[in-house]
């Protein structure tokens, strides 16, 4: 899967590759698979959607199943489940980016304990993009923290419990990443707090450089036993990185 950022000039070059790609789907029902491959109902929502200045807009998963299946819905030929089509194919041009490195498809979140982890950093990581902290572009980072102890921000899980956000810089424009519930001052800023931070914590990096996904680090992940369950059936979507890939070192 790949993702894009909801600006003009980089869907409206997509959507060129694209009528190259299926040069017998009309422009209109390329419009709109195109907008339901972003999580749109249509192009009109999409376009309602792209507000702001260009550099603050976010970047939205690009689903090839579902762009086929748009398609069939205007009654074209194609199989929605065809792995020969895939919009990261596209991941260096148009502005698309790659958020499922080969890593990824060896890592999987079996246990509550994993999907625990992976829920919270994904809800730090999408709290900390709502509250324009940093974007998914390389190097664009727009917190304070000069000394790199990590910039603190709160958020509220899906759940509803409270949860306290740290961001730092850690070069090769990564971010360090880390993430407590019912957090107790700012010890999270520490990569080893433990529990210390809160009744849950958990750190990770972000990569931008090649691509936006999470690192997967649950190894360090704390929690409480009451919590678990709850972190683990979250059901919540990044927005615009992927959710898993090998720590790079």
């Amino acid at each position: 899967m790949a993702a894009i950022s909801l600006c003009e000039t980089s869907l409206a070059n997509l959507k060129k590759r694209l009528m190259d790609e299926f040069d017998e789907v009309k422009s209109s029902h390329l419009t709109e698979a195109l907008a339901s491959s972003l999580g749109f109902r249509t192009n009109a929502a999409l376009k309602a959607a792209m507000t702001g200045p260009e550099a603050d807009r976010p970047f939205y998963l690009l689903d090839s199943e579902r762009f086929l299946f748009r398609l069939t819905e205007f009654g074209y030929p194609v199989d929605p489940t065809d792995l020969e089509f895939d919009f990261d194919i596209w991941h260096k041009e148009y502005g698309v980016i790659k958020t499922v490195p080969t890593s990824a498809y060896d890592i999987e979140y079996r246990t509550p304990r994993e999907r625990a982890w992976r829920n919270l950093m994904v809800c730090a990581v999408n709290a900390a993009l709502e509250q324009k902290l940093f974007t998914l572009r390389p190097g664009d980072d727009r917190f304070d923290d000069n000394m790199r102890e990590g910039h603190l921000f709160d958020f509220v899980l899906p759940s509803g419990l409270p949860a306290r956000g740290s961001v730092a810089t850690a070069g090769f424009d990564e971010l360090a990443v880390h993430a407590a519930v019912n957090p107790k001052g700012d010890r999270l800023r520490e990569h080893g707090a433990g529990f210390a931070a809160g009744d849950v914590f958990g750190t990770t990096w972000l990569e931008r450089r090649v691509g936006a996904w999470l690192q997967s680090t649950p190894e360090g992940f704390r929690c409480r036993k009451p919590f678990l369950a709850e972190l683990a059936n979250l059901e919540v979507k990044p927005q615009g990185f992927g959710d898993r890939g090998k720590l790079i070192m």
